[in-house]
């Protein structure tokens, strides 16, 4: 375990947002942002990262919300918690799938601490709350002193730890369609124990109509640089018929498409083995969930 106490820095509270995006302006040099900091303070640690300023955004109000409307969807503030997403009703009622990926995310002091603003903008390939994101087609709203910009959440990140988000942006929205009742979805999470890292984890969002597959949508972590899409999965299942081969294909076909890594966590050949076994068990489950609709 290390033993690196903090670096240097200064920490200035903001008030408001306005005033949060003011601050990020002006030491967007040398300056970062401070929640929870369950990732930012342990990267301190380690030397990762050096921010010479800290801007403490965990109090305000303004990125702290959860609305839901049945037309437009759910609208969330950056500084929603992974424990908020497990005791607020609108999630288990319509997006069952990210209380999914919330159970079982990390220790109760984590939980409490961690946001949903901080786990997109760690861009962790391994991030829990990214496919579900993913999945149900979200989308960002990233705001700084020239105004604010809208980014599909597939296009926000372009690798470990990177995203497109600007050193004068704050995250300030996230957001995501109304899933229709009759849609099923499951996340399944693979790793060794409660407390390490994924290995592997899928995410899958799809309907059955008629006795076929519809809308599918299937999202990986931690077997590309960026949680990503899988296209190749989504286009063969869409208008097949639902059926016990087509879905071990599905997974086959999910296994061939990635090219993991190996590291500490894992190999490269058991995360590609086990990216088809949780496709296909996502699958299966989201199936369940539609047809019983």
């Amino acid at each position: 375990m290390s033993t690196r106490v903090l670096p240097d820095f200064s920490l200035i509270p903001s008030e408001s947002l306005k005033a949060a995006i003011e601050l990020v302006d002006r030491f967007q040099n040398g300056g970062q942002m401070i929640a929870g900091g369950t990732d930012l303070l342990v990267a301190m640690k380690s030397g990762s990262a050096n921010p010479d300023t800290l801007i403490q955004i965990g109090a305000l109000e303004e990125l702290n919300f959860v609305e839901y409307n049945d037309d437009t969807g759910l609208k969330i503030g950056p500084l929603t918690t992974i424990r908020d997403v497990e005791i607020i009703p609108i999630f288990g009622k319509v997006f069952r799938l990210f209380v999914e990926a919330a159970n079982g995310f990390a220790n109760t002091q984590l939980l409490n601490m961690a946001s949903i603003g901080g786990n997109i903008c760690n861009a962790s390939p391994a991030g829990d709350m990214l496919p579900p994101l993913l999945c149900m087609n979200a989308n960002i709203d990233l705001q700084s002193t020239a105004g604010k910009r809208n980014v599909k959440l597939i296009n926000f990140f372009i690798g470990p730890g990177k995203t497109v988000m600007k050193k004068n942006e704050i995250l300030v929205s996230i957001n995501a369609p109304a899933l229709p009742l009759s849609y099923g979805s499951n996340f399944v999470r693979i790793r060794r124990t409660e407390e390490d890292l994924v290995k592997v984890s899928a995410s899958v969002v799809l309907n059955v109509v008629d006795g076929k597959f519809n809308d599918v949508r299937v999202a990986l972590g931690a077997v590309a640089p960026t949680p990503i899409r899988v296209s190749d999965v989504e286009d063969y299942l869409d208008g097949r018929i639902v059926d016990d081969a087509t879905i071990e294909k599905a997974g086959l076909i999910a296994r061939d498409a990635i090219v993991p890594i190996s590291d500490l966590r894992s190999t490269a050949t058991y995360r590609k083995q086990v990216t088809a076994y949780a496709v296909e068990s996502a699958i299966r489950s989201s199936i369940e969930r539609s047809i019983s609709q």
